[in-house]
């Protein structure tokens, strides 16, 4: 029987870099990842877990914050996590664990925080799924 759990098996750190791997092209994309042991890429003094610049331009395209089920607790302090990057001028890209999504798109639409794409993530059988949260 196959186990499917929002929970992270995984470091917040390796569900980072899973989630950058899985989530962009790296045909068309860079992608940087920000965590708490390393900081490889800031947009404009912000430090988003997720930075994809595009390798035709060169400049940022996409940001990413990846929530947990622990850091959406308080969904006011994520709301100001949110909100802080809406000045970087690059679409936000925001991962919660599938469940969640309803949720941070309500209180984004309450806040008129601009998240341009909401995606969940889920592990089923220790495999990391991400889909659009929103057709």
């Amino acid at each position: 029987m196959s186990e499917t759990t929002t929970a992270s098996p995984i470091a917040f750190e390796e569900l980072v870099a899973r989630l950058a791997a899985e989530a962009f092209d790296s045909r068309i994309f860079t992608v940087y990842t920000n965590t708490r042991q390393a900081l490889q890429r800031p947009v404009k003094g912000q430090y988003p877990h997720l930075v994809a610049v595009g390798k035709v331009e060169q400049r940022v395209e996409m940001v990413g914050i990846v929530e947990t089920e622990e850091s959406l607790h308080d969904l006011e302090a994520a709301a100001r996590r949110w909100g802080a990057l809406e000045h970087l001028q690059a679409a936000i890209y925001l991962y919660v664990p599938r469940g969640y999504c309803p949720d941070a798109r309500a209180l984004c639409l309450r806040k008129k925080i601009p998240v341009s794409d909401f995606r969940h993530y889920w592990f089923a059988d220790c495999h990391l799924h991400v889909t659009r949260c929103f057709a």
